[in-house]
């Protein structure tokens, strides 16, 4: 447990010396949001057979932490949005809650997989899982800026609670991988205008390869 920690907080420092280009997000995303997590997600969470609701919460908050653990490697270019403080406060301040979720998980691998050594590949994959789960590229807009703002409530949430807070966010950050548009201003609809073309067979072309007009009124055709 101590070991996967001491990863997290160097990943941490790593990211807080990690340097980003300068922008701004001019950019209203679409509605994300989505009922509280009570029970796990195949599509994202994968199978669990035989979880407690204790692990299933675990499983719930180690999402969380990927996420916004994701968007701290893949947000930095809008430094605007403080993915990164956002994920190093979130782990100094519910640093307790953090690793005995992370304590709950290493004791279902080792429930459910003998032996020692394929519990540890069981949990060592499950992370590589987890988090890749939250890479996006066409939806990057959205969910960095969703990302973004939860992260930064995340802060401000009391210790011990983190866990209800994020089966609250939890899907709106999973909604957001999404790709959609700007939702501040509709796309500007044009109509097709269709235009009759003359024929361009050969017979339409004289010996000295000159238009024959007699083809364009043939083809009522108008310029």
């Amino acid at each position: 447990m101590k070991r996967g920690f001491l990863k997290i907080g160097l990943l941490s420092t790593l990211l807080s010396a990690a340097g980003a280009a300068h922008g701004f997000i001019f950019f209203k995303p679409a509605d994300y949001s989505g009922a509280p997590l009570l029970a796990l997600d195949p599509a994202f969470d994968g199978a669990m057979p035989g979880a407690t609701p204790t692990e299933v919460q675990a499983v719930l908050l180690w999402n969380f932490r990927s996420a916004l653990n994701l968007a701290a490697l893949q947000c930095n270019f809008e430094p605007l949005l403080d993915t990164t403080d956002n994920y190093n406060a979130m782990l100094g301040n519910h640093r307790d809650e953090l690793m005995k979720a992370y304590a709950s998980l290493e004791g279902y691998f080792k429930r459910t997989k003998k032996p020692l050594a394929a519990a540890q590949k069981a949990l060592d994959q499950f992370g590589t899982r987890t988090i890749s789960k939250y890479s996006t590229v066409r939806g990057q807009l959205g969910f960095c800026e969703t990302a973004g703002r939860i992260g930064h409530e995340a802060k401000f949430v009391s210790r011990s609670s983190l866990t209800s807070f994020a089966q609250t966010a939890l899907p709106e950050l999973r909604n957001a991988q999404k790709p959609y548009g700007e939702q501040q201003f509709r796309p500007i609809k044009i109509n097709a205008i269709l235009v009759k073309m003359p024929s361009f067979a050969p017979e339409c072309f004289n010996k000295k390869k000159a238009y024959d007009l007699a083809c364009l009124r043939a083809s009522n055709a108008a310029f």
